[in-house]
């Protein structure tokens, strides 16, 4: 068996692992990136296909804000529909003045496009079609790899070993380390389909319809992705035919697609049932990014994003210990307390859940962003992940949703519009866009 050297190991060349890989190439780290599938138009299936605002940054950083709109992914903002009426979708501007947004991209469109950039990165090497089988450890320190593959059995040894692998990781796995675990009392239901009639625009849209919630995203090349996440005591009457029970759900909503020359692409997907899963970010030396490290409720959609920004975390903690051989201790505390930063948005997910109805404090801030185009802007910051909860429910801003609700007790068409005793709200962000400005 074989042995080679690097100075980062990172298994799994999905969103997470090739964000890692990248960036800590090009930092000046010799970087193994592993992946089992050795197809390059190897995709994830389950996913949302949407990329949080949050993670707008590393996708500029990557260049890969640059390919997906030239391969036609669609710049988003998400309007919400709520029992108080429609939340504008509004965001407000970055740091370089402007407009806030992620991208609606499909995985088989997005995966193939990261690994691309991926093996074309100097100092980093890709080998597919090769699987972990076992850890190797050193004084308690997870420091390498055994591989399998159709080229034989080979050994990595690295000051790093990443687990980029997923929800389910094997390298979690083999480390001993199970997941914890929050119910979800939902299931769910995909379809991507063509010829949508799309009623609001090409804005996605997202509808709380009491405990069930419903999604129309649009996509690249007229793609548009529906989901439908309903309590499981339903899934019965779904099994009789998933994709009409699907439509069904769509057809019953306000200002939603009817979908009668729709075309359906692909099978419809089932989720019977998506637990909440987490890890440790760091274990034993090895770190955890991606799904590997938290895999949440995919009706929030926060997964690529997460992916993506986790990716970056580690690249940005550990590269300066790499490239001078320092101790990486230091630095995985960094990366550790850097993903703390999700904790927080993963408590409320887990809670909402464990529940099919709104909170007292959900029905008012749905309520007061449905009314007042700046608490739309704080809704819809919180709901892109770029702010967090602790600011989202901050006293002011609940002082401010009371103050809301009680002076306006009719909600707005869109959400995006202000009464007359309100400040000024900003511009509205623009809807989604194809290709650059």
């Amino acid at each position: 068996m074989t042995t080679d050297s690097y100075d980062a190991i990172v298994v799994g060349a999905s969103l997470a692992g090739c964000t890692a890989a990248i960036l800590m190439a090009r930092e000046g780290a010799r970087v193994a990136l592993v992946e089992r599938h050795e197809r390059p138009e190897s995709h994830k299936h389950l996913c949302t296909h949407f990329i949080q605002p949050s993670a707008l940054p590393v996708l500029q950083r990557l260049g890969l804000d640059r390919l997906i709109e030239e391969a036609g992914g669609l710049r988003n903002s998400v309007e919400v529909h709520s029992p108080s009426g429609w939340i504008g979708h509004r965001l407000g501007l970055g740091s370089d003045g402007s407009p806030l947004h992620g991208y609606n991209i499909r995985r088989l469109r997005l995966d193939p496009m990261a690994r691309a950039l991926a093996a074309r990165t100097p100092g980093l090497a890709m080998m597919t079609g090769r699987s972990a089988r076992a850890l190797i450890e050193r004084d308690g320190r997870i420091c390498g790899v055994e591989l399998a593959g159709h080229e034989g059995q080979m050994s990595l040894i690295a000051r790093l070993v990443v687990a980029a692998d997923g929800r389910h990781s094997e390298l979690a796995r083999m480390a001993d380390v199970p997941a914890r675990s929050s119910p979800n009392l939902r299931f769910g239901a995909m379809v991507t389909m063509r010829k949508v009639d799309l009623r609001r625009g090409t804005t996605s849209q997202m509808w709380f319809n009491g405990p069930e919630i419903t999604y129309v995203f649009p996509n690249d090349d007229n793609f548009t992705v529906i989901a439908a996440m309903c309590p499981k005591d339903r899934h019965e009457e779904y099994l009789r035919d998933p994709l009409e029970f699907v439509k069904g759900q769509v057809r019953a909503l306000p200002d939603a697609p009817q979908l009668n020359a729709a075309e359906l692409i692909g099978p419809v997907l089932t989720i019977k049932d998506y637990p909440n899963l987490w890890r440790p970010r760091v274990v034993r030396g090895m770190a955890l990014v991606g799904d590997a490290m938290t895999s949440v409720d995919f009706l929030w959609g926060v997964g690529c994003g997460w992916a993506f920004q986790s990716g970056a975390w580690l690249c940005d903690s550990v590269s300066a210990a790499l490239r001078i051989g320092d101790d990486l201790t230091p630095a995985l505390r960094r990366y550790d307390r850097l993903c703390s930063g999700l904790s927080p948005h993963r408590f409320l997910i887990n809670d909402f859940s464990r529940r099919l109805s709104m909170n007292p404090i959900e029905r008012l801030m749905f309520a007061a962003a449905a009314k007042d185009a700046n608490m739309a802007r704080h809704f819809n910051r919180f709901g892109a992940r770029i702010d967090g909860p602790v600011k989202f429910l901050s006293p002011a801003a609940l002082l401010k949703a009371v103050w809301v609700n009680l002076r306006q007790s009719v909600a707005l068409p869109d959400g995006t519009r202000h009464s007359a005793a309100s400040a000024p709200a900003e511009p509205v962000t623009p809807q989604i866009e194809r290709a650059a400005q």
